[in-house]
């Protein structure tokens, strides 16, 4: 990272120059990188914020200010990155793999936007993926951690810990939210290893009634976390700059997320006769909270519920789909994450065709009728269908129902590039 960030103008010193907010963790740490922009928008800083996934299109990686670069700009800013790398190249592979990129990318346009604060998002891990290039974080987030990615990260709890405490620096102060005893053993050894204080956060920050729409386990944990975040970069550059008139304010912090709204987490839409309830929940524990999440929703409703789901990254869907038993769904749909037959490039799947996507979801709708089985619950009618596009077209059938849609992000993006293409105009060319 180092080696390409140099042939692109940016040393490690410059890099230091921007003023970081790094978070990790298995679940949450995306929304806790969307609420600290939210904090630190109202506070009057442009903010600069680096995220993975995208849902429709790539350029929703990079916002400058609150919103995905333009078309234009991406464009702009990608070439300029891209020559700059591919004209010094050793040899033919000698070119950084996709994600990096994006990385190398995001930096080059932070530093060309002069933000005042850049919001880093972990790719994977944290000790070896390519955003832990930043040395000199003002604050460190972890989010809440639990099994995954256990190809990359190992097997146990305090495996991934390990490499999620590597993102801690020294000079940083880091916050986690509260975790089994066996992580926090591994973050508290990592931060002393790592000259990094941290502090866990026991109280819940985020005190007001944020409504229904983010359920508590969110508001005790990751939006916890980012009024935590965000007020320590707030006090670090008070303490820097004594004419600094931008004062941490918790009850402005509360209300910034109160008003947040990040397409395709817990994300509610009424289209026609049909509600919507979208979060790309892809761990035990998101899953989980997202199934509560829609029974609290829908309790008192009297229209038919239904799951449409997938999985990706060879996740145990049997257990991400017991999760979902307590919801008592009426119909089940599984889909591969397509929107309709001809996705466009930023949303096409290159590991995985639909046609093995499709042989999956068979074998989900399988282990779901299974479980209802199991746990003597009254079955759902299963279908699999080919696309969201389709799944639309069964659902303009049937009276009024609501709908949740979750198991991936990606999933969770194939029913935005039909239901909201534009994701409510945040993607313009402006």
């Amino acid at each position: 990272m180092a080696k390409y960030l140099n042939r692109c103008g940016i040393s490690l010193e410059k890099l230091d120059d921007l003023s970081v907010i790094h978070v990790t963790g298995t679940h949450g740490k995306g929304s806790t990188c969307f609420y600290c922009e939210s904090v630190l928008l109202s506070h009057g800083y442009n903010t600069g914020f680096y995220s993975s996934p995208h849902l429709l299109e790539v350029r929703e990686r990079i916002r400058i200010g609150g919103k995905p670069l333009s078309k234009s700009a991406f464009s702009e800013h990608f070439w300029t990155v891209y020559d700059m790398l591919d004209g010094q190249k050793e040899d033919e592979n000698d070119m950084p793999l996709y994600f990096p990129f994006l990385t190398i990318l995001a930096f080059h346009i932070f530093l060309k936007s002069k933000i005042d604060v850049a919001i880093v998002e972990v790719g994977i891990g944290g000790e070896y993926d390519s955003t832990n290039v930043i040395r000199t974080p003002i604050a460190v987030g972890i989010a809440p951690i639990s099994i995954d990615h256990t190809a990359i990260l190992g097997a146990t709890e305090e495996s991934i810990a390990w490499h999620k405490g590597g993102i801690m620096k020294p000079g940083g102060v880091a916050f986690s939210v509260i975790q089994s005893e066996g992580i926090l053993n591994v973050l508290e050894e990592r931060s002393k290893e790592r000259g990094c204080p941290l502090k866990i956060l026991r109280k819940c920050l985020c005190t007001a009634d944020v409504g229904s729409r983010i359920p508590v386990h969110v508001k005790e944990t990751v939006a916890t976390l980012a009024i935590a975040l965000s007020e320590a970069i707030v006090k670090k550059r008070c303490d820097k700059d004594p004419n600094e008139s931008r004062h941490f304010s918790l009850e402005m912090a509360i209300r910034s997320i109160e008003n947040a709204c990040w397409p395709g987490r817990y994300d509610i839409r009424e289209i026609g006769n049909v509600r919507f309830f979208l979060d790309g929940a892809h761990t035990q524990i998101s899953i989980k909270t997202t199934a509560e999440w829609f029974s609290g929703e829908t309790k008192d409703s009297p229209h038919p519920k239904v799951l449409v789901f997938n999985l990706t990254g060879k996740r145990d869907s049997e257990v991400f789909l017991a999760e979902l038993l307590i919801c008592e769904f009426d119909v089940a749909i599984f889909i591969p994450n397509v929107g309709c037959e001809k996705d466009t490039a930023d949303t096409a799947n290159f590991k995985l065709t639909t046609e093995t996507q499709l042989t999956l979801c068979v074998e989900y709708s399988e282990k779901w009728l299974g479980l209802q089985r199991r746990y003597g619950k009254k079955p759902s009618v299963v279908k699999v269908f080919p696309s969201f596009a389709k799944v639309l077209q069964f659902l303009g059938k049937t009276d009024r129902c609501d709908v949740l849609v979750t198991g991936s992000l990606y999933l969770v993006g194939a029913a935005l590039s039909v239901l909201d293409p534009s994701l409510k105009g945040s993607l313009t060319d402006e």
